[in-house]
């Protein structure tokens, strides 16, 4: 089941020097899946699988996941460990999947690494019945 299906936006600071540019910092089409919804009797490692595709719009220019990724968990209440991060550049064919290592602590805050690997063909097959435009994709 697809728990959302739009356009994610952050929006710009109040005291922001740069709001006269625009409203929002940054846009990505975001894709939330629950695999645990159509399949309640299996137990998933991820059940949800965050898909973000990059707009072009706004000022960050790097990953979803490293300047957007705990706002997203925040603002659906997504744990970053039940989530299989995939992230989407259309100018490549391919996607790309992040992993979440906790780097450090701030009190009850984690930050977190991010590294990245290709999709493996099992993982591009879970989200093909939800994300139709993955059809052409292929696995490295």
């Amino acid at each position: 089941m697809i728990l959302f299906d739009g356009t994610y936006r952050l929006q710009r600071q109040e005291n922001s020097p740069t709001k006269h540019i625009g409203k929002w910092a940054c846009s990505w089409r975001l894709r939330i899946i629950d695999f645990s919804f159509n399949q309640p009797d299996v137990q998933h490692l991820r059940p949800y699988v965050v898909v973000a595709t990059q707009t072009g719009e706004g000022i960050f220019k790097t990953t979803c996941a490293e300047s957007l990724g705990k706002r997203i968990c925040k603002d659906f209440d997504l744990k970053i460990d039940e989530i299989l991060w995939i992230e989407h550049y259309p100018d490549e064919p391919a996607l790309y999947v992040a992993t979440f290592k906790p780097k450090s602590y701030f009190g009850t805050e984690i930050f977190y690494a991010v590294d990245w690997r290709p999709i493996r063909p099992n993982e591009l097959e879970a989200i093909k019945p939800f994300i139709p435009e993955t059809e052409n994709i292929q696995c490295h």
